[in-house]
This record gives structure tokens, C-alpha cells and sequence, in this order.
């Protein structure tokens, strides 16, 4: 499994997806994060930058703006 981080291009960090077993967003696609105790609110994001550090295979950071 994958641990995701999501920040901003600022480097603030925004949201994580621990244990991922989908699909890693890449450079240009739109993710969706859900806040509340039941998603009941969303934000979508564009994907401006995918980091994957060899030595950590399995964590990946992600960094957003708006859309």
C-alpha cells in the first residue's frame, strides 16, 4: 500500500490518503478531497506535481492548486 500526501505548491500540507491501493495521480489530473465525518464536503484540486523518492517507494507526494 501507498501512503499520499497532498500540498500545496507552497509546500503547505493539505490531506493525506494513507494505505492507498488505487490509482497515484499524476501531473494534470483533478483529485477530489473530502473533509468531514462523512465526506460530506469536497474541494477539487489539480495535480501540478508528483514526487516519488526511489529510496520510499511507497510514499508519494502530491502537490495541488485549486481548479
Amino acid at each position: 500500500m501507498t501512503q499520499i500526501d497532498f500540498y500545496t505548491r507552497d509546500g503547505v500540507f493539505v490531506k493525506a490518503w494513507p494505505n492507498w491501493t488505487g490509482v497515484v495521480p499524476a501531473t494534470g489530473d483533478v483529485v477530489v478531497l473530502h473533509w468531514g465525518d462523512n465526506n460530506e464536503e469536497d474541494q477539487y484540486y489539480i495535480v501540478c506535481l508528483r514526487m516519488i523518492d526511489g529510496t520510499r517507494h511507497d510514499y508519494i507526494k502530491i502537490y495541488i492548486r485549486k481548479f
